[in-house]
């Protein structure tokens, strides 16, 4: 669940999707807006629709969001694009009888897990219509 590019991008493709609804928004216009290859915008739109997010039309169709705005939130998008579970791993293999190395899973993983909650839960508070009107 590491954050990477992945996600801006997406939230970059959802907005242009939201933006420009009047609009044929096709994965050549969100490349061109976003700066990427057209194969990735393309990737992303299809995980983005296989979480329900967007819907396209065949062809030169294009996209358009599968429900209001106001109900999509960042931990969608996120979950939609992100290829791991966990934000944290932790590491095996750290010996029993080292005080540290005994012990780091149980000082480690219940704060992991914390903060991991706390991060969802922070995305799920913003919207993507949040966003919208953030741009103005």
């Amino acid at each position: 669940m590491q954050v990477g590019i992945k996600f801006s991008l997406a939230v970059h493709i959802m907005l242009c999707v939201a933006y420009f609804r009047e609009e044929k928004v096709t994965g050549d216009f969100v490349a061109a807006s976003s700066g990427i290859n057209p194969a990735i915008a393309r990737k992303l739109i299809s995980q983005l629709k296989n979480a329900a997010l967007v819907l396209t039309t065949a062809g030169v169709g294009g996209i358009t969001l599968a429900r209001d705005a106001r109900l999509i939130t960042l931990l969608d998008i996120y979950e939609a694009v992100s290829e791991e579970d966990a934000m944290f791993r932790l590491h095996k293999g750290s010996p029993s009888a080292c005080p540290v190395g005994g012990k780091i899973e149980a000082v480690l993983a219940p704060r992991f897990a914390r903060i991991q909650n706390d991060f969802k839960k922070s995305l799920s508070s913003v919207s993507l219509a949040d966003l919208l009107s953030d741009l103005g």
